[in-house]
């Protein structure tokens, strides 16, 4: 084993060498960009683009060595003189996949260790270092394993190139979408490491059968089969997507409704509509309330009379999101601001703000609510970012908010409330990107508006209030002095209350408070209609796949997955793909058991299923029966329909051994 080892690394280190200086080259780009601004570099880890390189280099590297270790003995039949050699065909899988793994390693691995290790050190990236922000950039490397058995699959599988040889592939695209996708890191890893051993356990019996798939065992086939329905899903969802654009959209793409207030007080009910192929957009605001106002289907001049507001979402950070420990480990900390001398930082671990030179590239001290202090940690004092703004001026605790002056390295509390009624969220409101006007502050019972001073404009209580309701926009009329305020539910509220919550609209003046509050009726979430499109992603995709996609589905939306579609895939499965499968076993003489096994297949899987049936199958060449003139398959000692055994074939001269039972004729001297 010993020498194959050295055989395998000698013959592959140029390709990894080659990856070794892309991949290098890549990372020392995404340092050296030169519109990397000073607070940027401290996304070296958890920035897109790197993720990106790193993901797209890890998985085609990956794949592209895995299939030359195969490729390269393919000709000039270097594979038979290799599985001739004394050795078994496992130490020879073995030998190949630890010398590839160690030069994926090497190519994949050294430049990211020393990347990660670089910014690690101090004085090298003017920002807050944690050892989650690797697990992205980690795990996209692990994924590169999945590739490089996919590649070995992919080099040894006895197919046509064209047809079904690459669908070893589709398994690393379903891991990499679902890494995406996935909302805990356990999962994503769960994931990988299931799809790393189906494909191990196939590229493993493969080299028992050379890449055939009749002479492997039981669970060589069954892995080797589940590889290429992942692959066939990939395949089916590419094509009917692709389907999809081809079929003319005559009906709505999605509508969309939202009430919006004018600069006199009017309230509008707008609707947007996207309709036909060219996705022609439809603009209707409906008047509600108020004098003098009337029916706009323009919608520049329909945004020149809403009013200017500010709105935010008390519960925002309290939602789950599709991916959650990926978007949690790339936020660790968040750009706050930045002078001509240092970058600041919130740092989520220590709830303060933390700066940086951007000379040295090394830490200044952090600032807290009790003021600044040289260290991060300060005295244990700490902010609350999800109840702080989304600029960088004002940060707050659980009963204070605070004006935060980075030049001065000062905070100066600006709105103090009880314990018993926390702030729940603060909203810097500018105008025009760049204008800071007021400072809306809200608490478990009240909300309040307030100069940038701290003055308070005013005060209503938060009714209907928190947990139901927690989407508020706040409105600023004309003439100076009057405000308008929307209270929305949440769509959680909203589904558990099945639509029956009502959009709280209020006027309020500077001095009086609320003059004024009518509850419209809630608006229904936006709606999205694919039309003819849904019935071809329908009859391409597994019925199970979109009954999972359905039951995960917020019944807020379930026009996304229709209940139409799985009817389709359901039907394409019985009707379709059941028969055809069906056939196909009869004509090549199954036996009564593997025939109800792929039936069962097919019906389950559909039309992925019977592309994978299709695939992992090696159907024999049929020939005429001299007997009964049947097409009969050639791998049978006899005939299928009659029974007639394979007459032997003709003699031509050039037979070097004589007949059982023939006597052999002396040769003649001489």
């Amino acid at each position: 084993m010993k020498t194959l080892l050295l055989k395998e690394l000698r013959e592959n280190v140029k390709v990894a060498a080659l990856g070794l200086v892309i991949y290098t080259l890549l990372l020392l780009g995404q340092y050296s960009r030169p519109d990397q601004s000073p607070r940027d570099l401290g996304r070296l880890l958890t920035d897109g683009d790197f993720l990106t390189s790193t993901t797209w280099f890890c998985g085609l590297f990956g794949a592209v060595l895995g299939w030359l270790q195969i490729h390269n003995e393919r000709r000039p039949d270097l594979w038979a003189f290799l599985c001739h050699r004394p050795i078994t065909r496992t130490t020879i899988f073995l030998a190949k996949a630890i010398a590839g793994l160690c030069l994926y390693v090497l190519a994949a691995g050294l430049p990211l260790l020393g990347y990660i290790v670089w910014a690690r050190l101090p004085g090298h990236v003017a920002a807050p270092f944690e050892w989650l922000m690797v697990r992205p950039a980690a795990t996209w490397f692990l994924a590169g394993s999945v590739c490089y058995f996919a590649g070995m699959l992919t080099g040894l599988r006895q197919a046509r190139w064209y047809a079904s040889r690459g669908l070893g592939l589709g398994v690393a695209v379903i891991v990499f979408v679902a890494l995406i996708e996935t909302t805990a890191f356990w999962q994503g890893l769960a994931i990988l490491f299931l799809a790393a051993a189906i494909l191990i356990t196939a590229v493993w019996c493969g080299f028992g059968s050379d890449g055939y798939c009749e002479g492997q065992p039981v669970w060589g086939k069954a892995a080797l089969t589940g590889i290429l329905l992942a692959g066939s899903v990939v395949v089916a969802t590419a094509v009917g997507r692709f389907l999809t654009n081809l079929v003319p959209r005559r009906d709505t793409f999605y509508t969309k409704s939202f009430y919006a207030m004018s600069q006199t007080g009017a309230v509008f009910r707008a609707t947007v509509k996207v309709v036909g192929p060219a996705e022609k957009m439809r603009f209707v605001a409906e008047p509600l309330l108020g004098a003098g106002i009337s029916l706009v289907t323009n919608r520049t001049e329909f945004y020149t009379q809403c009013a200017k507001g500010t709105k935010f979402d008390v519960d925002h950070d309290d939602r789950p999101h599709p991916s959650a420990w990926m978007l949690a480990d790339g936020s660790l900390f968040s750009a706050w601001h930045y002078t001509a001398d240092e970058v600041w930082y919130y740092w989520d671990r220590y709830g303060r703000l933390v700066g940086y030179d951007r000379t040295t590239r090394r830490c200044v001290g952090s600032l807290g609510p009790k003021g600044f202090a040289r260290n991060v940690e300060g005295s244990g004092d700490r902010f609350n970012l999800r109840t702080g703004g989304t600029h960088h001026r004002i940060l707050s605790t659980a009963t204070t908010a605070f004006l935060v002056d980075i030049e001065q390295r000062t905070t100066t509390p600006i709105f103090t409330t009880s314990e018993d009624d926390p702030i729940l969220a603060v909203q810097e409101v500018v105008f025009n990107n760049r204008d800071w006007e007021y400072t809306a502050v809200v608490t478990r019972k009240s909300i309040h508006l307030l100069t940038r001073e701290g003055k308070q404009v005013w005060e209503t209580p938060y009714e209907p209030g928190y947990p139901d309701y927690v989407l508020i926009d706040v409105y600023f009329l004309e003439p100076p002095g009057q405000y308008g305020l929307m209270i929305t539910p949440s769509v959680q509220a909203k589904e558990r209350a099945k639509g029956k919550l009502p959009v709280r609209m209020s006027w309020l003046a500077g001095d009086q408070g609320i003059v004024r509050s009518v509850d419209l009726p809630d608006l229904p979430a936006v709606r999205f209609d694919s039309g003819e499109s849904k019935l071809v992603m329908g009859a391409v995709m597994p019925p199970p796949l979109l009954a999972m996609m359905r039951l995960s589905t917020r019944d807020s939306a379930p026009e996304e997955f229709p209940q139409t579609m799985l009817l389709i895939s359901g039907a394409v499965a019985l009707l379709v793909c059941l028969p055809i499968g069906w056939w196909l076993g009869r004509r090549y003489r199954f036996s009564l058991a593997a025939q109800v096994g792929w039936a069962m297949f097919h019906l389950i899987c559909g039309v992925p299923g019977l592309l994978a049936f299709l695939s992992v199958q090696e159907w024999p060449a049929r020939e005429a029966c001299p007997n009964c003139k049947k097409l009969r398959v050639v791998d049978h000692a006899q005939c299928e329909h009659c029974g007639a055994p394979f007459a032997p074939p003709e003699k031509t001269g050039t037979e070097v051994f004589a007949p059982l039972g023939a006597k052999a004729e002396p040769q003649a001297a001489g």
